[in-house]
């Protein structure tokens, strides 16, 4: 009983599930949606292909080194992470087609740089803060949280898309979560790992030579 226990991934029991759910829909949207332009074609599947890679991420991982024990970190990173899906219930007044291109291209680009910084990241990903090893290549040769930054580009095409001020709060208050995240698990890693001290003091956090 003990080490079935130590071996239970709930992340995984939680994580794989949802996201199956999000890669359906997703799927759904891909072969129903009509007179849907190029950018948000290309930008609903690479949200699919970020889904398929979370699964296959989860499923892959093993146990962590150490865990984050704190209730607000936790709340943060799942605030953070269903947040995104906040963006489609603010949406404002009809688009234009100027806005609306801005917002698919930021879509695109954020969505495409998660999920290179995903696929780097690997068997070593997790919602909560969670140390398993040093990752330093890809994106992660430039800075230490780049799936936060995708996160953040993809979700500011969103709000641009919604046109409305809660939106605009709404895409703030995930930056602010972003950042909180990226600062709590630098304190796990920090503790955890003895190559993480090294890799962070040449290393960027969210931007290239800022923070």
């Amino acid at each position: 009983m003990t080490t079935i226990t130590r071996r239970l991934d709930v992340g995984r029991l939680i994580m794989v599930p949802g996201a199956v759910l999000m890669l359906c829909a997703d799927a759904y949207i891909l072969t129903h949606a009509s007179g849907t332009g190029t950018l948000r074609w290309l930008g609903n599947a690479l949200v699919a292909l970020f889904y398929a890679l979370i699964i296959w991420a989860y499923v892959r991982r093993g146990p962590a080194k150490a865990t984050s024990t704190s209730f607000t970190a936790h709340a943060a990173a799942v605030i953070a992470t269903l947040l995104p899906f906040a963006f489609p219930l603010l949406t404002g007044a009809r688009v234009s087609t100027g806005r609306e291109v801005v917002a698919d291209v930021l879509l695109v680009t954020g969505t495409a740089w998660s999920i290179w910084s995903l696929r780097t990241l690997g068997k070593n990903l997790s919602v909560i803060a969670q140390a398993r090893d040093v990752v330093a290549h890809g994106p992660y040769r430039w800075v230490r949280h780049p799936l936060y930054i995708g996160e953040i580009v993809s979700s500011l095409g969103l709000a641009i898309a919604a046109t409305t001020v809660s939106a605009t709060c709404a895409w703030l208050l995930l930056v602010t979560l972003q950042i909180y995240r990226a600062h709590h698990e630098e304190q796990i890693l920090l503790g955890t790992l003895p190559t993480y001290a090294t890799y962070r003091t040449r290393t960027a956090a969210l931007l290239p030579h800022v923070f």
